[in-house]
């Protein structure tokens, strides 16, 4: 047989759907069985979880002080988010005012009034 470079390519190309075919996607972390959301815990919806909401689930209760991060009392969705029982925080985080859905609030394009 007579090798070319096309015969070379075709080799490599099967080659390559070979190794592409035994590799198997990532997977996406899903929460525990028995994770909790945030918003199960944020009793009075302030978007933050304080420790008097946490009193009666004792491995958060335990872990409060190391997952706030900015030591004020309360545990953000972000900083939540690193118990290991966490849950869903996507709906809990804030939505920022000052961008749409194109990431900016349009003011660039406002008239000046100056």
């Amino acid at each position: 047989m007579k090798i070319t470079p096309r015969s070379t390519a075709i080799a490599l190309a099967l080659a390559m759907a070979t190794v592409l075919s035994a590799q198997t996607p990532a997977e996406t972390p899903k929460a525990p069985s028995n994770a909790i959301d945030f918003t199960a815990l944020d009793a009075n919806k302030d978007g933050l979880v304080s420790m008097n909401e946490v009193q009666f689930v004792d491995d958060l209760k335990g872990s409060f002080d190391a997952l706030d991060a900015n030591s004020d009392a309360n545990l953000s969705p972000t900083e939540f988010a690193h118990w290991g029982r966490a849950g869903k925080t996507k709906d809990a985080l804030p939505l920022s005012p000052s961008t749409g859905p194109s990431g900016s609030n349009g003011s660039q394009h406002m008239p000046s009034t100056k």
